[in-house]
């Protein structure tokens, strides 16, 4: 019973998460539009918490009408020695980040609606979906969305 309170838990604060940063609304389905699935991922980490993702069934998306172009960007391991290398001879020190949330930064171009996750659907709005505003982890253009986005913000800070 622990076990399901905590995963319950962790169901929880991946939706406050979304709800946070304004990933979707919910709102009734237009009429002519497709809703997409959903499903949790969970994970247990090292340190014994458990952490659930809610994910985007891409599979029913259809390039043209949900997405345009898709992208994974790679990491290019020349320029990830150049980076150590640089940080050593100036001295500098260096950290590493995992953003939990990364794909969440990347805005929509297009209208996609998601069911509401099973055993999560909000009382009172059983017959809404969620339209998504930014991407979500699962979306087939969720990384070149986001990659935008970084894209934009380091150009804000003088990279190029």
């Amino acid at each position: 019973m622990q076990q399901q309170k905590a995963w319950n838990n962790a169901c929880s604060d991946e939706l406050e998460a979304l709800h946070k940063r304004q990933v979707y609304d919910l709102v009734k389905l237009p009429p002519n539009h497709k809703v997409i699935g959903n499903r949790w991922v969970f994970a247990e980490k090292s340190d014994l918490r458990k952490h659930a993702r809610l994910v985007a069934k891409d599979f029913s998306q259809i390039e043209g009408i949900d997405y345009e172009e898709i992208f994974s960007p790679i990491i290019c391991y020349e320029t990830v020695h150049l980076m150590f290398s640089l940080v050593a001879l100036e001295g500098m020190y260096m950290t590493g980040l995992d953003i939990k949330t990364a794909f969440l930064y990347g805005k929509l171009k297009e209208e996609i609606y998601m069911k509401q996750p099973e055993g999560f659907i909000m009382k009172g709005h059983e017959d809404k979906v969620m339209c998504l505003k930014h991407t979500l982890y699962g979306l087939k253009q969720a990384s070149l969305a986001w990659w935008c986005e970084l894209e934009a913000f380091m150009k804000t800070q003088d990279f190029h």
